[in-house]
């Protein structure tokens, strides 16, 4: 569609202006001069009595040279004479007509609406600007709402990496996504997201599994992931600490800086975090995320209902005696028996060894009534990750999210015993004996150690976790010096060798092993101290590979750099 302002009517006065303007726009290739086809177009425009014959014979008469080319000043010498008699209005209403046909630009003064344009704009543009406006203003009004609840505001601080609401940008891409051709791509992409949820998980692609993920956490399904949404899944996946979390997810995956996520920012995030994990890994990760959001969005009784059928199971629909033992232990953290027995005798009041999940829930919403959300959360979340016993949160969530996500997604993160810096400070605090064993190359403990820590070996050799010589070094290796220890704690990188040697260690000295989660580089943000091969305090750590370096920091600058 072609939208031009009214013609002047002191330059439609001029005729002279105003062929000029007719011939340029004619003449497509700016060369100054038309053929035989483009006069036609003109003369039988303007002067439609004209016939085609008495056309070509103005035109042999104008092309004296004989090139079979007419220039600018032939045509309108001849023009301005052919035009002379003819009335203003249907001299008019030719020119009009020609230019408002015309794909080129034309001098100002000579532009014009289609037919039809008019009502167009007042039907379709016109309505719909007006709804961007009052949409952009509800959006302004809340916008100015939360400013002043001080939601975001940490301790009366603005928080960082904090945008405001963009007017501009707000209305270009509302206006965008409610016209036609907008609409017309959403259909499309919702005809696609709707075939790919019809696939089964195991068929689709990790694009679409991670754009099934996405559009489960878009709840308002508005194509973007606002602070509220991701607050409200960071919320239930770590109880106590979403808002940090949700602001630093936001940040990480917000590329173009509007403060929001879009579906293709999050993919394209996502693949890149998780660009070297296996597939089942993968597939964990995604499921991870779709159960984090289900639970978000449950009711408690919801929610109870997951973790009946968590301990239930042989899908029965009841807990038989088995499965209320560990739904007991689960309950009790340490596992004492005397509590296990009187909350098995809770649990099982008819004393049937049998409790439906109507038995179940009345008691249990009963006892968790005054508990706030966030409690109530973090104690089921203890019992969906119980197996026979209660447990603690997994350690990876209490990293920075992307660094989180990828020590999560370690082939060997679910495999071996985790141990995080926050157990590890307490555990210090004990004053227990800990014997720490590097298990990284020896490139990069050639960079920093841990003060006291007992190489593995040298000539450690790490690729993945099913392609290394971990197990031939451990079975080797002299760790006479950590006889005596209450646990023994793996280093590595990130913890990718340390989830592999944890179990061997155990095995070999018959003690518990665990991996430090997040390896040396969450020992280094977390303020730990880091010597080099002198026993010098540094300011330096190997990540183990070039990816990684970006999870060091931001309140610890790492003076280590990969050479070129």
């Amino acid at each position: 569609m072609k939208v031009v302002a009214s013609m002047d009517a002191a330059a439609m006065g001029d005729r002279h202006t105003a062929l000029s303007a007719v011939f340029r726009s004619i003449d497509e290739d700016s060369s100054g001069s038309i053929e035989m086809a483009e006069l036609l177009t003109l003369a039988t425009g303007i002067c439609p009595a004209m016939s085609e014959e008495e056309c070509r014979s103005m035109f042999k008469f104008l092309d004296s040279d004989g090139d079979a080319k007419v220039s600018e000043g032939e045509y309108l010498e001849c023009m301005v004479m052919m035009t002379a008699a003819m009335p203003q209005a249907e001299f008019d209403a030719g020119i009009r007509d020609l230019l408002s046909r015309s794909n080129k630009a034309v001098q100002d003064g000579f532009y014009f609406h289609c037919e039809g344009n008019r009502e167009y704009l007042g039907a379709a543009v016109l309505p719909l600007v007006e709804e961007g406006l009052t949409a952009l203003m509800a959006a302004v009004e809340a916008e100015r709402l939360r400013v002043a609840s001080g939601v975001d505001w940490d301790e009366g601080y603005l928080p960082p990496r904090w945008r405001p609401l963009r007017p501009l940008q707000f209305l270009g891409e509302w206006l965008h996504a409610n016209s036609q051709t907008g609409r017309t791509l959403k259909a499309a992409e919702d005809a696609a997201a709707d075939a790919a949820r019809k696939k089964d998980f195991n068929e689709m692609n990790r694009v679409e599994k991670l754009r099934v993920s996405f559009d489960a956490m878009d709840r308002d399904g508005s194509g973007s992931l606002d602070f509220d949404e991701m607050l409200s899944v960071c919320r239930k996946i770590n109880p106590g600490k979403g808002v940090d979390e949700a602001r630093q997810q936001v940040a990480w995956m917000d590329v173009d800086g509007d403060g929001q996520v879009d579906r293709e920012e999050y993919v394209k995030a996502m693949l890149e975090l998780m660009d070297d994990i296996d597939q089942d890994t993968f597939d964990a990760g995604v499921h991870r995320v779709l159960t984090a959001v289900k639970f978000a969005y449950s009711t408690r009784e919801e929610k109870l209902k997951m973790v009946f059928d968590h301990i239930d199971a042989d899908g029965s629909g009841e807990l038989d005696k088995v499965e209320l033992t560990m739904l007991a232990k689960a309950l009790v953290p340490g596992g004492d028996q005397t509590k296990v027995k009187k909350t098995l005798a809770w649990l099982d009041k008819d004393g049937d060894a049998s409790v439906s999940f109507g038995e179940f829930s009345a008691p249990m919403l009963a006892v968790t009534a005054k508990m706030d959300d966030d409690s109530f959360d973090g104690a089921i979340q203890k019992l969906l990750r119980a197996e026979g016993e209660a447990t603690e949160p997994d350690p990876a969530d209490d990293l920075p999210p992307k660094f989180g996500s990828y020590v999560g997604m370690l082939s060997t993160h679910a495999t071996s015993s985790q141990m995080g810096m926050k157990k590890l400070n307490r555990l210090v605090g004990e004053k227990k004996k800990i014997a720490m064993v590097d298990c990284r190359p020896d490139n990069e403990r050639a960079v920093s150690t841990i003060r006291g820590a007992l190489p593995l070996s040298e000539g450690v050799r790490f690729v993945s976790a099913a392609d290394n010589n971990l197990a031939e070094l451990v079975e080797k290796a002299d760790l006479s010096l950590a006889s005596g220890c209450d646990f023994v704690l793996c280093i590595s990188g990130v913890g990718a060798e340390g989830g592999v040697a944890a179990p061997l260690l155990a095995a070999k000295i018959g003690v518990e092993a665990h991996n430090l989660c997040g390896g040396i580089l969450a020992w280094f943000n977390a303020g730990g101290e880091v010597v080099d091969g002198e026993d010098t305090p540094v300011e330096a750590v190997h990540p183990g590979s070039k990816r990684c370096i970006g999870f060091v920091g931001p309140k610890r600058r790492n003076t280590f750099k990969f050479g070129k």
